[in-house]
């Protein structure tokens, strides 16, 4: 509860400072005049929304009833021409009648009859009458057909299923073609034939005129007597869901009664709609919905009515209060802006006024404190700076570097050492992403920065690059070179240890040699680099003395090792990746004899070359495929290991996969261009052996290709193709059946066997049921 009332002293005393009486004036006068208005606009805005709410409730009840009154007269006339054929004498007398399939005259007469009915009412598309028990069906296109050859069996198997005997509903097929059907079922005892009115819905849908004025936006709904949705004016959709499962019709589906006021419901869009709806006796109901944001458009003058008046008053009142206000606070606020003159601008006023010129007077001191600890802050940094240039033998005069070194307290002389330390296998960090590595060497940094307070050494410690931590340690004169060399190697040893420790980092550590003055701090660290460099052949050692390498011996005689290199290149042609991985740690192993940090580089980048060059040669743009630079990548890599693991995880897996990618490339156009001949030469005689010889490729390659790619067998592909190419000729032309096969390539008796065995039916059974 304080914590509170202290923030809303806080908020209270921003907008109303106690001393600057002319803001807080201001402030009192512009509020007078605001919230009176804003009340009378808020009270306005509210009782005219409550009136147009009104208004389009009456509107649309009344659109609702003229709705409903012509769309119950049309549907009205289609349920009663659906009654007057059901008691047809034709159909009443011989319904279910053995031999009413046969009793020619009396089916005229009932095709005379829905032919009437149906020019009669320009909404009905087609009447269907069908005999359960003589399985017939007679309709104003068709005519006279027996059921199972009629095409909306899938229809009337529907509308008999149905338990309701009179029904509008939206049929399988009738749905499709865009047609809503009155379904009669007609009884005596049990179910014995129907009777089906197909309505086109686009036509109907047209009686669904919007009389509401209100909104150019409002959707119409009608809903059976089981909540079906029979039409809809704005998404056709929804035709024949549940009501229930629709946002927005879901109440109406739900309600018993009508309310004479709007119901406001959410669409499944999450707009707002204002709902009624009107029930009629045989269970219809009809629902109009409107879009909440039509109403608020309505109303959008009355906001900025509100708004223009606000800002009217409030700038004739802001002009006032400057006018009555300004010759009392004039004294103070020419004494403000000669303070602000005397200081140049660099005080603002805050709070009290006179708080504000005791500010102004304190000004020289507090600019004296900042100053002298934005120095100290600069200093460190400037200090790193230095020794980054002396470590990258900088070029200058000596007596400006001496000057520089006494003033960030470096000293000239002594005994110099500069360690490099760098975290292996940093690509392998999971914890750290690649572009992360001055976050890695910041955390190292640190390390060495506490490591170096803790103990007894003096030095400095700064960050080159992304990758090398550098220690620069200095002894006084007359300290042995053994016990500083012992000293050296305990400090780099505790760096190694304590970063595997607490940050599980792999740490090599570089000592360069010893120097007698500063300016020779780069040898030292050139020294320390290739100290470093030494890990690519002997990766054992973490901590590795640039003096101690001068023990080890150069082999001065080394041979390319190129009968591994084509090794691993052929075992990467053939996909062995196995076999490549033993080839490489082989030439890794004879690489190592050299002892030559450049000599192992340069094998290296050798091997590199030749995989791309057996890239390339695998086809035209292969290269492309390669993305980021392998040289550099390469040339990341500080040991053998490293360079072994990136061959393994990256060169050998991506070489496989652009390999891959090559074959199915070529697999596919060889099988496209044997599909396009035979497409081309439809009516010869195509052979296995005639498409293998075109491609150059065997015949049992070629077909395991084949079957690989088009997922059958060379020969029931040529088959099923002339197969089909038969049914077009039977369908499109008047060619016999000797002819067609003729040219399909295949005889008489063939082409019999060929259509028995994919069609089931012989080419002149398919030919007759087309027809």
């Amino acid at each position: 509860m304080r914590n509170g009332f202290t923030w809303l002293t806080r908020i209270l005393t921003s907008f109303f400072p106690r001393a600057n009486y002319l803001k807080r004036l201001i402030w009192f006068g512009c509020l007078s005049v605001s919230i009176p208005v804003v009340l009378a606009g808020s009270t306005y805005y509210h009782f005219s929304m409550k009136e147009l709410t009104q208004q389009i409730t009456e509107n649309n009840q009344a659109s609702l009833v003229l709705l409903k009154d012509r769309m119950e007269n049309v549907l009205f006339n289609i349920e009663n021409d659906s009654l007057k054929i059901a008691v047809h004498p034709s159909i009443k007398e011989n319904l279910g009648r053995s031999g009413f399939s046969t009793d020619f005259i009396t089916q005229m007469s009932i095709l005379d009859a829905l032919t009437l009915h149906k020019n009669a009412n320009s909404m009905i598309s087609e009447i269907i009458f069908y005999d359960k028990k003589e399985q017939f069906v007679l309709s104003n296109d068709y005519g006279y057909s027996p059921i199972d050859r009629f095409g909306y069996k899938q229809d009337i198997e529907a509308a008999m299923s149905q338990k309701e005997t009179v029904k509008w509903t939206y049929l399988p097929r009738s749905s499709g073609e865009g047609d809503i059907s009155f379904v009669r079922l007609l009884n005596a005892g049990e179910t014995q034939g129907v009777v089906i009115i197909n309505v086109k819905e686009k036509t109907l849908r047209s009686t669904l005129v919007n009389y509401s004025t209100n909104s150019k936006n409002q959707a119409l709904a009608v809903l059976d007597s089981s909540g079906r949705i029979l039409l809809h004016s704005t998404d056709r959709k929804l035709l024949g869901l549940p009501a229930q499962s629709v946002p927005g019709l879901k109440e109406a589906a739900l309600n018993s009664e009508p309310s004479a006021d709007n119901e406001r419901v959410e669409a499944a869009d999450g707009q707002n709609l204002l709902m009624q709806f009107n029930r009629t006796t045989l269970g219809r109901t009809y629902v109009s919905l409107v879009p909440e944001s039509d109403m608020q458009r309505q109303l959008l003058w009355i906001r900025w009515v509100i708004v223009f008046s606000i800002g009217v008053f409030l700038f004739v009142g802001i002009l006032l209060n400057l006018i009555v206000t300004r010759r009392a606070y004039n004294p103070i606020e020419q004494l403000i802006r000669y303070g602000e003159h005397l200081q140049k601008g660099q005080i603002t006023p805050q709070g009290n006024e006179i708080e504000y010129i005791k500010s102004c007077l304190s000004y020289l001191n507090e600019q004296a404190t900042t100053l002298e600890g934005y120095l100290k802050r600069l200093q460190p940094g400037l200090r790193d700076q230095l020794l980054i240039k002396l470590l990258k033998s900088y070029v200058g005069r000596k007596t400006t570097i001496c000057e520089e070194c006494e003033q960030y307290g470096i000293p000239l002389q002594g005994r110099f050492v500069v360690l490099v330390a760098i975290v292996e296998n940093i690509f392998k960090e999971k914890r750290f992403l690649p572009s992360e590595g001055a976050i890695v060497m910041f955390a190292v940094t640190n390390v060495m920065n506490e490591l170096l307070a803790k103990s007894a050494l003096q030095g400095y410690v700064v960050e080159h690059g992304e990758r090398e931590g550098v220690a620069i340690l200095h002894f006084p004169e007359g300290i042995e070179t053994a016990q500083i060399t012992a000293k050296v190697k305990a400090f780099a040893e505790e760096i190694r240890s304590a970063l595997q420790t607490y940050m599980a980092f792999s740490v090599a550590v570089g000592i360069g040699g010893q120097r007698e003055d500063v300016l020779h701090l780069s040898e030292s660290y050139r020294e320390a680099q290739r100290a470093l460099q030494h890990r690519i052949f002997d990766e054992a050692q973490t901590v590795i003395s640039f003096e101690e390498l001068d023990q080890i011996g150069k082999q001065t005689l080394f041979t390319y090792p190129r009968d591994q290199e084509r090794l691993i290149i052929e075992a990467l042609a053939r996909g062995e990746l196995v076999l490549a991985e033993q080839e490489l740690n082989v030439f890794s192993q004879n690489v190592k004899t050299s002892e030559s940090y450049n000599m192992i580089f340069q094998c290296y980048h050798v091997l590199l070359t030749s995989i791309i060059q057996s890239l390339e040669e695998k086809g035209p743009g292969v290269i492309d495929q390669l993305g980021d630079n392998w040289f550099d990548q390469l040339k990341a890599r500080q040991t053998s290991r490293e360079i072994y693991e990136w061959f393994i995880e990256v060169i050998f897996p991506l070489y496989q996969q652009i390999t891959d990618e090559s074959r199915k490339m070529g697999a596919r156009v060889v099988v496209h261009k044997v599909c396009r001949h035979i497409k081309e030469h439809g009516g010869a005689n195509h052979s296995l052996v005639e498409c293998s010889e075109m491609v150059g490729m065997s015949p049992s390659y070629f077909s395991r290709l084949f079957k690989k790619e088009v997922g059958l067998s060379f020969v029931e592909y040529v088959m099923e193709y002339k197969v089909e190419h038969a049914k077009q000729l039977l369908r499109d032309t008047d060619l016999n059946v000797m002819e067609i096969a003729e040219k399909v390539g295949y005889s008489e008796r063939n082409l019999n066997r060929a259509f028995q065995r994919y069609v089931s039916m012989t080419p002149k059974q398919y030919r007759v049921s087309l027809r």
